[in-house]
Order: C-alpha cells, then sequence, then structure tokens
C-alpha cells in the first residue's frame, strides 16, 4: 500500500513537470518573460504562473473531493474558449508594448569628454502587474490536460489527503518547470537583447504574432 502511494505522488509530479510545457502554457509565460529578459526575473514569472494554476486546481479538486461534483462538458470548453482568448490579448498586448518603444540617444559629458548614450523608453518593461502572470495561470488551470492530469485521477485515490497530497505534487511539479523554463528562455531573451534590438524585436514579434495565431487556433478548436 505504502509503495502504491508512494508511486501514485511520483506519478503526479512527472505529470505536473509534463503538464507544464502544453503549448498555452508556454505561449502565455513567454510574453511576460519577453518583457523582462533577466533569468531570475523570467523564473519568477513562470513561479507566479504556476501559483494561479495551482489554485484553480485546488479549488475544482476540493470541488470534487469534498461536495462531490461532476463537471458539465461545456465547463472544459468555456474554459479552453477563455484561454484561446487569453492567449490572443496577450499577444496583441506585447505588441502594443513593442511598437510604443522609441530608442533614441543621450549625450552625456563624463570627465570633459562626450558620449552618446543609447537609450530605450519601454512603458511595459518594469510595470507588469504583479498579479498578472498568477491571473493567466488561474485561467489555465480550468482548462486542458489537468483534467486528464488531475481532477479525474483524484477521483480514483482512496483517501482525501492523499489526493491533496497528489494536487500538491503536482503544482509543484508544474512550477519547478515553468520556472526552468522562464531562466532558460529569460537568459536566451538577454542574450538576444544584448545582441541587437533588432533580433530582440524580431523575436518578440514571433512570439507575439504566434501566440496570437495559437489562441484563433484554440477558439476555432472548441467552438
Amino acid at each position: 500500500m505504502l509503495f502504491q502511494s508512494v508511486l501514485l505522488l511520483l506519478t503526479g509530479l512527472v505529470l505536473g513537470m509534463r503538464h507544464a510545457f502544453d503549448r498555452d502554457h508556454v505561449a502565455a509565460v513567454t510574453h511576460f518573460i519577453s518583457l523582462e529578459p533577466d533569468p531570475l526575473k523570467s523564473a519568477w514569472f513562470g513561479v507566479r504562473w504556476a501559483l494561479g494554476h495551482a489554485m484553480t486546481v485546488l479549488a475544482l479538486g476540493s470541488l470534487i473531493l469534498i461536495l462531490h461534483l461532476k463537471f458539465d462538458p461545456e465547463f472544459e470548453r468555456y474554459a479552453e474558449l477563455a484561454v484561446g482568448v487569453t492567449l490572443i490579448l496577450l499577444g496583441l498586448w506585447r505588441l502594443a508594448l513593442l511598437w510604443q518603444e522609441r530608442r533614441h540617444t543621450h549625450r552625456h559629458a563624463h570627465l570633459h569628454k562626450e558620449h552618446i548614450h543609447p537609450h530605450s523608453h519601454e512603458p511595459g518593461r518594469g510595470h507588469v502587474h504583479r498579479f498578472a502572470p498568477t491571473l493567466v495561470g488561474v485561467v489555465h488551470g480550468a482548462s486542458g490536460t489537468a483534467e486528464v492530469f488531475i481532477l479525474i485521477p483524484i477521483t480514483l485515490i482512496s483517501t482525501t489527503w492523499l489526493a491533496y497530497l497528489y494536487i500538491g505534487l503536482f503544482s509543484l511539479g508544474c512550477a519547478f518547470t515553468m520556472g526552468s523554463y522562464g531562466y532558460v528562455v529569460g537568459r536566451f531573451y538577454r542574450r538576444a537583447s544584448v545582441t541587437g534590438q533588432r533580433l530582440y524585436r524580431a523575436l518578440v514579434i514571433v512570439t507575439s504574432t504566434s501566440g496570437v495565431a495559437l489562441g484563433l487556433v484554440w477558439i476555432l478548436k472548441n467552438l
């Protein structure tokens, strides 16, 4: 019995790590990462997204475990539509911020020598709402493979405390993977921004338009 419980919990951890790499999750978090091309800040974006995701999964799991509710298939369809709309809005928002960025130079004198320093006014950076990644994670938590990885397995677990441990480890695995993804991609974006603004802007355009396209596909699949 103990071996089966440990195996079940480890399965939850692994499935959580896998779940984090769903296309809609990666696309959403990448928008935030591109705003702050710093590995640690990017990792924190991923962890905050995972926190919101965990909040929704915990809430839905509790409704199943405590109140024994069964969700109508229409619930997941509407949740998927909400994800599609969110992806489109995030992509358009990031493109709008990129459009607002203006790059110019300032002249400064240091020890009687004049220098020209490039400077960029980027209203999006440093002004990301601190709850934005978490709110996006909340939306994602109600959709996709979470039903397969969480909501169905916990109905097969005999004890409530074990079911909550399963949810906790699933969410922990999700947070670890998304935080690691944020760190790695944050390093990539930082390198791109140092290499040149053209490369950095091209990356933002590609990821943003891809996010919008994915959102449209998500909506069409669930209409």
